[in-house]
């Protein structure tokens, strides 16, 4: 392993979401109780809403919730404590007929139904999959809009990665999330996890599914999409469960992210015209070009740097009264939050990843939460409400290495990305990350040479963060106060360009605070005699230790440690110090324990500017 890009244990608290220590063996007591509650009271699906679904979409059967036992539980089910935010996690069984659509031609040409073939000769086959609901257990609680993600498979595994990108924002503001498994990458995936849990799975219709020819194995998965939809609207096929509690789903937003967000664009292309049952899309770090005819079918797209180094112009990915076109600077194509929060289940229901890159991994751009802006905009969108804001793109310059012989293409382009002096790409939704750096931020990374692990054939969609050395830091911050005073700035002028929620500053602002490689600010000095007491700022990041010196106020020469007692981390009573008249100055030491990223390290900084002189009598 290089420069020790682990991908292992928890990370460090300033770059974490908040977590959860809630016993993983109680919480599937809890879920199991539940799912017992359902079955006796025979929570089951009520007569339909008023309105009615296309008829073209299948009519599901929806079973459970499966039961929940301490060696039998959900593939990647959440270690966060939902009881804590009044939230239950349940999965339940969706089967039904599909059809599969020749989805070719041009993207604005709708797909067809294939009507041959199948057991019945009638171009349906049986798919039967799961979803994992996590809803507010009090209807009364939830605010009515569900986001259903199309799970991503890139990995061998099923994932929800936008979920994992902020699911307490989700949690927080009475969201419903579902996570379906639409692709046989992912049953496949589940039943070597458990398989007498998901033994009877099959999207491919019990794999009869014709797939010779390079015909689409995945076939189905556009109507077992649409199935699950139309069962979270309340229209399952009779004797079903309510898989949402008695939620009503007053609007279904369609998230897909990389791989299933091209999928999903392919259905907001070809298939939602036919089945006309979802009422957003979030499609993110996917580059799939949408069609425009569609003004009801609102869609806001939200892509990193690692997909913006293909320029995507305006004439052919428009903003438009249907369609947001968001491109984040500096980010990377998997986003840290999520990876942060997606580690320790992928240790606990797959097993470790390492990497090993050319760069260290992952970019430290928060783009999740313009996803949750998205979230928020498309809800209000769909509802009738403003349209999300209109963002700015990347910046572009000719490719000084383009070769005009051979054609335009990813390794041949003849426009990339313009870079400012750190290296950090221009234009585009710019987070205080990149408009007050602390490190070059990017999009970009690749497989270390003589790489070992498998999974290192990933780095291309981890990104870097390369820290600035010390020197670099100082010339741009005189101190941590400095930093974080600009930062704080940047975050509120940020908030000002409408891509990113009110409520996820302060998240923003806790990072700066605890960032730990700047000095602390020069101590100031308050009270007097026994009362005596100096206060600097600096990091408030946890597992840091402030060592105060003090020296002559006239040689400033011989340093010694202060006999000082630190309370609060920012704060030392002078009372105990001998008398004469001194200056002070403070530095920080910070441990960062093993993460996901990097081993253990001590990060000690220089120490802060020296005091004013100050007589202790």
């Amino acid at each position: 392993m290089r420069d020790g890009r682990v991908l292992r244990e928890p990370p460090p608290s300033w770059f974490a979401n908040e977590r959860r220590d809630f016993p993983l063996s109680v919480r599937r007591i809890r879920v199991a109780a539940v799912s017992v509650f359902v079955v006796l009271t025979g929570l089951v699906v009520s007569s339909p809403p008023a309105w009615a679904l296309n008829g073209q979409v299948p009519t599901p059967t929806v079973t459970g919730p499966i039961a929940v036992t301490p060696t039998s539980y959900p593939f990647l089910a959440t270690d966060i404590d939902l009881d804590k935010y009044g939230y239950v996690e349940e999965e339940f069984f969706v089967s039904g007929l599909g059809y599969r659509y020749d989805t070719s031609g041009g993207i604005g040409q709708t797909a067809s139904k294939i009507l041959t073939g199948g057991p019945n000769s009638n171009g349906t086959y049986p798919f039967n999959t799961r979803i994992v609901v996590r809803r507010p257990a009090d209807p009364a609680d939830a605010n009515d809009i569900v986001v259903a993600e199309w799970n991503n498979v890139t990995s061998s595994q099923d994932v929800e990665f936008n979920w994992f990108g902020d699911p307490l924002f989700l949690i927080r503001n009475g969201y419903t999330f579902v996570a379906v498994t639409a692709q046989n990458v992912g049953v496949n995936a589940l039943k070597g996890f458990d398989r007498p849990r998901y033994r009877d799975l099959t999207v491919t219709g019990n794999d009869t599914v014709p797939t010779d020819s390079g015909q689409d194995r995945d076939a189905l998965s556009y109507d077992v999409f649409g199935s699950v939809v139309k069962a979270l609207k309340g229209m399952a096929g009779e004797g079903s469960v309510d898989p949402l509690g008695g939620i009503t789903a007053e609007k279904v937003i369609a998230s897909g992210e990389s791989q299933s967000c091209g999928r999903l664009a392919t259905h907001y292309n070809k298939i939602e015209p036919i089945h006309d049952a979802i009422d957003g899309y979030l499609l993110t770090v996917c580059g799939s070009q949408l069609r425009t005819d569609r003004p009801d079918d609102k869609a806001v797209r939200v892509l990193s740097e690692l997909e913006n180094q293909t320029q995507r112009p305006e004439e052919t990915y428009p903003d438009t009264d249907s369609i947001r076109h968001w491109e984040v600077a500096a980010g990377s194509h998997l986003p840290r939050l999520a990876w942060d929060n997606l580690d320790d289940l992928l240790n606990r229901d797959f097993t470790p990843l390492t990497v090993e890159c050319e760069k260290f991994p992952l970019s430290l751009v928060e783009w999740p939460f313009t996803v949750n802006r998205a979230i928020k905009g498309l809800s209000d969108w769909v509802g009738g409400g403003d349209a999300p804001p209109i963002a700015p793109r990347g910046q572009y310059v000719a490719n000084p290495a383009f070769n005009p012989e051979l054609p335009v293409s990813v390794s041949n382009p003849s426009v990339i990305l313009d870079r400012d002096q750190y290296g950090i790409a221009k234009g585009g939704i710019r987070f205080p990350a990149v408009t007050v750096p602390t490190a070059t931020n990017t999009g970009i990374n690749r497989q270390a040479e003589g790489a070992e692990s498998a999974f290192s054939l990933f780095c291309g969609l981890l990104g870097s963060s390369t820290e600035f050395t010390q020197p670099s830091l100082g010339s741009l911050y005189r101190d941590h106060a400095d930093y974080v005073a600009k930062y704080s700035r940047a975050a509120d002028q940020f908030l000002n360009t409408g891509f990113i929620l009110a409520e996820d500053v302060p998240r923003l602002k806790k990072n700066a605070r605890e960032f730990p490689r700047l000095r602390p600010a020069r101590p100031t000095f308050r009270g007097k005699g026994k009362s005596l007491k100096m206060a600097w700022i600096g990091t408030e990041a946890p597992a840091t230790k402030f060592t105060v010196q003090r020296a002559n106020s006239k040689s400033r020469q011989k340093w010694v440690t202060a006999k000082v007692k630190i309370a609060g981390g920012k704060m030392a009573s002078l009372a105990r110090e001998p008398k004469g008249v001194w200056v002070y100055r403070v530095r920080s030491s910070t441990v960062i324990p093993a993460n996901n990223i990097s081993p253990p390290q001590r990060i000690t900084t220089p120490f802060s500017e020296t005091s004013r002189p100050i007589r202790i009598r």
